[in-house]
């Protein structure tokens, strides 16, 4: 009826091979390097988008691990085990 538990592997990947992480660390690189360069981008500009950016990512990866089965053991999948 149910997979034993050690017989399914994790839907989600490692966090460094998401696109999720690949679109925010060039993202960050890139800020970074527009408030190292350009006059008008002050440092307050560049802590706000980044943590807007952190959040981001941070809920994109909560909603992709939402529907995902943990691989650690869990007692009431042995409830029914004979």
């Amino acid at each position: 009826m149910f997979p034993v538990h050690g017989d399914y592997t994790s839907e989600t990947k490692p966090f460094y091979l998401t696109s999720e992480f690949l679109v925010y660390a060039i993202f960050m690189i890139g800020l970074g390097i527009a408030a190292a360069t350009d006059a008008t981008i002050d440092s307050r500009f560049f802590w706000i988008w980044g943590t807007v950016a952190t959040a981001a990512y941070m809920l994109s990866r909560g909603v992709a691990k939402a529907g995902s089965r943990s691989r650690a053991h869990d007692p009431r999948e042995d409830i029914d085990r004979d």
